[in-house]
């Protein structure tokens, strides 16, 4: 594979990267940055005083897990015993709160000792920074932490270079400590900052280059889903382009047979259909048919069929999957069929979501088809096929979301769900809804939030001898997740 169309990538990418610390710099009103771009991520307060952050992905009622998704984001709520027997008589948490006082007393001492015997730029100095930075940030001091981990970078700077590799570790704890107080615009400074100064360290083709290309894309998700740009235009075809470096640098370093290639380009895909999909608000356009359907014709102002995605967009990267496991070298054993008819369904499902029909049903008849040259092919079939699928399948970047919303129990998040039965056609849409159970009880309009969410949500219906099914009484379980709202004393009264 030739390297020269990922330069290409990384020249668009250069006009980004210039001046990373003025890279959407507009300011965010606080009272904008929990806005986004779609239904799902919507944040809406419900009369009950609870906010609502976002849906997660709809699970099938008679497939629940023994364990809940609230269980599994959880954090583990035994705290390991600290050895301090000074605070025998505290709580394990008291106990290490305590301690950390202590250590943090500790460092502040050697600190001075350290500049007074070696100067204040002294390297041991910005180890010791960095351990002291982490203590105010397991502390919760996140002002402090940043100013700490702020002075480790200039010192490491001095001894090492201004775009020493050292340094990163601690970009990122400020980037932490950045998000931790709200402040995303000041956390996407650094994130970018950091990128800046691994690209001018490594250079753009060096194979480290491919974790740094793929951890600022899905930062730029991140930032994506939580709205600190006015205009995200510029920061989705970043993306875009970061997750095809990233593929392309694997492919050229580590060949196609890497397991990240393929993942990349999924993400690659996911990415393009971020670009041709979401919309700031108030330029959404529905369509003829659902009118509720977040599905755009204009995306920043542009009509969508002059959107250009390069290199082929969502739909070229996922043929360079399907291509690769059709590739006449590769053995034909059951595992290897499998992974073709995964790419050809994914092909598939990119083509039922962007409403090609015909093109959607010939992917899925190839691979019913080629399910069927299986021994146990059409037990196969059936099994893959006989259940409705939520769109899309091949990179939906659940993760990022919520980080976005900061969804776990250390921000006060809690998770409720909507149980719903509801009909699916032949082209995906769903109709005919019954809300059957909501829990919590009594958080007005989550009912119809979960509905408005199932309409926009593009579905690949039950597939039977290469034929799309329409479905009745389809019953699933919408989790969500949402955070509750103090009511002032005055406003309780009243």
């Amino acid at each position: 594979m030739k390297f020269s169309g990922d330069s290409k990538a990384i020249f668009l990418l250069g006009a980004f990267l210039v001046a990373p610390s003025t890279i959407f710099a507009q300011p965010l009103a606080a009272d904008s940055q929990a806005a986004v771009t779609d239904v799902e991520s919507t944040v809406e307060q419900a009369p009950s005083s609870s906010q609502l952050l976002y849906f997660e992905r709809p699970v099938a009622l008679d497939a629940q897990g023994e364990v809940s998704a609230v269980e599994m984001l959880a954090p583990d709520e035994k705290t390991p015993a600290t050895e301090t027997s000074v605070f025998v008589d505290l709580t394990p948490q008291q106990q290490e709160y305590l301690q950390r006082l202590q250590d943090i007393d500790n460092y502040e001492q050697m600190l001075e000792q350290l500049e007074y015997d070696g100067g204040a730029w002294s390297a041991q100095i910005a180890e010791e920074l960095s351990t002291l930075g982490n203590l105010l940030y397991a502390q919760g001091d996140y002002e402090e932490s940043i100013e700490v981990f702020d002075r480790a970078v200039h010192v490491n700077r001095v001894n090492y270079g201004l775009y020493s590799t050292q340094q990163i570790p601690l970009l990122e704890r400020m980037v932490e400590s950045h998000i931790a107080l709200g402040q995303w615009q000041e956390a996407d400074q650094q994130q970018q900052y950091a990128f800046y100064v691994q690209n001018k360290a490594y250079g753009a083709r060096d194979p480290r280059m491919v974790e740094v290309f793929e951890n600022l894309a899905r930062w730029n998700i991140t930032s994506f889903f939580r709205g600190i740009d006015p205009d995200p235009s510029a920061r989705l075809l970043e993306t875009y382009l970061l997750f095809r470096a990233a593929a392309n640098t694997v492919a050229f370093h580590f060949g196609t047979a890497d397991p990240r290639y393929v993942s990349l380009l999924r993400d690659v895909a996911g990415a393009s259909d971020m670009m041709t999909r979401y919309t700031p608000p108030g330029t959404v356009t529905a369509t003829p048919t659902n009118p509720n359907i977040r599905r755009v014709s204009e995306f920043v102002g542009v009509p969508n069929d002059q959107v250009r995605v390069p290199n082929g967009g969502g739909e070229g990267a996922l043929r360079k999957i399907l291509e690769f496991y059709s590739d006449d070298d590769r053995p034909v054993t059951r595992e290897n069929l499998l992974l073709r008819v995964r790419a050809l369904t994914e092909l598939g499902d990119w083509y039922m979501m962007e409403q090609t029909r015909q093109a959607a049903l010939d992917a899925y008849t190839d691979a019913w088809n080629l399910l069927l040259t299986m021994e146990d092919g059409r037990v196969l079939a059936k099994q893959y096929f006989d259940q409705i699928v939520f769109l899309p399948t091949f990179s939906r970047f659940d993760d990022e979301r919520r980080e976005a919303f900061q969804v776990s129990p250390d921000f006060g998040a809690r998770q409720g769900y909507v149980d719903i039965s509801f009909d699916v056609s032949r082209y995906g849409h769903a109709s005919n809804f019954t809300v059957l159970a909501v829990e919590p009880a009594g958080m007005g309009r989550v009912d119809m939030m979960a509905i408005n969410h199932l309409r926009s949500l593009t579905v690949r219906p039950r597939v039977e001898e290469g034929e799309t099914l329409a479905t009745t009484g389809e019953r699933y379980r919408m989790p969500f997740w949402y955070r509750e709202i103090p009511v002032p004393a005055e406003v309780a009264a009243e």
